[in-house]
């Protein structure tokens, strides 16, 4: 979970720190105990940060499914920012160029050019249909439409996803997904009791989300989540 980057250009040591409760991360100057950062953009639990080892890049995962790389300001330490060649999180906020890489990225290359010249941005590409691929984009391959209307598909299943209003504490910081037979660990946080017992019998004796050691492998069954999650999904299932 930790992760130092020494800079001699600025001279200190930066230590991120994760704050997974209100999913942030604080980046420190471990020389002066100084705050430099605090990064905010996650929307769900922050799990895991890396430095990368030569230049001032950090990376931070969260249990909202994305990966956020955050380029720190030389001149104003106070300042990081997301790096602005990562595609954003919704497609419905991509630009022309990020559906153009994303076209690329699912072996679509010779649409590209299409796709550009009627200005197909990120909202437009979950609107189209198989009517306007073949009229308005003149698209002729039937197999080549229905690749891209799957591929479209893909995405809205994942917005779904992105967008769910499934509490941050019913989700299995292991699995990711909503937990059936939660249990308590050690270090405090709740599992999923399969996800956790297949972590342990691996001889992983650190909690997967401080990375410090177990005090203990005993996992305690979280009657009073059980119930919780039970409650809200008979709620949302009606």
């Amino acid at each position: 979970m930790w992760s130092g980057l020494p800079d001699q250009n600025l001279g200190y040591f930066l230590y991120p720190y994760l704050r997974s409760v209100d999913k942030s991360v604080i980046v420190y100057d471990t020389n002066t105990e100084d705050i430099l950062h605090t990064l905010t953009q996650h929307t769900r639990y922050v799990t895991t940060c890396a430095f990368a080892p030569n230049i001032l890049l950090l990376a931070t995962g969260s249990m909202d499914k994305t990966v956020n790389i955050w380029q720190f300001d030389l001149e104003t330490p106070c300042q990081a920012r997301i790096a602005e060649d990562q595609p954003k999180q919704f497609t419905e906020d991509w630009s022309e160029d990020d559906v153009s890489n994303w076209l690329c990225a699912q072996g679509l290359k010779d649409l590209v050019g299409i796709f550009k010249m009627n200005n197909i941005d990120g909202r437009e590409l979950l609107n189209l249909t198989k009517e306007s691929l073949a009229d308005d984009l003149k698209i002729e391959s039937l197999g080549l439409r229905s690749k891209v209307l799957r591929k479209i598909e893909e995405l809205r299943t994942k917005m779904k996803t992105l967008s769910s209003e499934i509490p941050d504490e019913f989700i299995c910081p292991i699995t990711r997904e909503l937990m059936k037979d939660p249990v308590i660990a050690s270090d405090g946080y709740s599992y999923e009791k399969e996800a956790m017992e297949n972590w342990i019998s691996k001889k992983k004796r650190t909690s997967p989300m401080t990375n410090l050691v177990l005090p203990s492998v005993v996992l305690i069954p979280n009657r009073t989540l059980k119930m919780a999650i039970d409650r809200w999904l008979e709620t949302h299932q009606k």
